[in-house]
């Protein structure tokens, strides 16, 4: 059975060209996780787009802005490095053309909402299609993967429980046509692979 499976796997590397995966869910979900799983199936560049909700970033205007209050001056200079980025993308593509974009997309957001255009835009431009999939993790799961990640002394100090009271009163942003996956008792690859089973 696990070989009639690698067999399929390595069939759909084969096949699938022009897809843009677009992985969408909140800290703690899994979205790195499964983006490195699915581009080994489906020989994809993974491109973070999660310039405004890296932890890194944080570090640097956290102390002057709440996470929730960046000014739109910031907002821009931030969608511009994403342009540049996608700017890269479309003169010198992949063979392959496919790509795995991952953030964390909240509904509401004007940035957010034109983070996910610009890729959109991006795709029309290159003959691709876009498949946008959300993660739906529970709240006491991405609190414990969130602890995991900090005691495996990932640099991604994050407060967990200031993250999770966030998280209650955002939705995320759902795209048309997305593959929404309840993943709280999923493994990234078992993830990937339920991806791949839908397109």
């Amino acid at each position: 059975m696990r070989i009639s499976v690698l067999s399929n796997m390595v069939n759909i590397k084969k096949q699938i060209t022009g897809l843009f995966i677009y992985i969408i869910g909140f800290s703690g979900s899994g979205k790195l996780s499964t983006a490195i799983e699915l581009s080994n199936m489906v020989d994809a560049l993974i491109v973070s787009s999660s310039f405004p909700h890296n932890a890194q970033i944080h570090t640097v205007y956290g102390d002057v802005f709440e996470p929730d209050k960046i000014p739109k001056g910031v907002q821009d200079k931030v969608y511009d490095i994403t342009q540049t980025m996608l700017q890269v993308i479309e003169t010198y593509p992949t063979k392959s053309k496919n790509y795995i974009f991952f953030d964390e997309l909240v509904e509401g957001s004007d940035h957010d909402l034109r983070m996910y255009n610009s890729v959109v835009s991006l795709s029309v431009k290159m003959n691709t299609r876009v498949l946008p999939i959300v993660l739906r993790c529970d709240l006491s799961t991405l609190q414990k993967r969130i602890e995991l990640k900090n005691k495996r002394g990932n640099k991604k100090i994050i407060n967990a429980s200031n993250l999770i009271e966030r998280f209650k009163s955002r939705d995320l942003f759902v795209p048309p046509n997305a593959i929404e996956i309840e993943n709280s008792n999923m493994g990234a690859r078992e993830v990937a692979e339920e991806i791949i089973s839908q397109i």
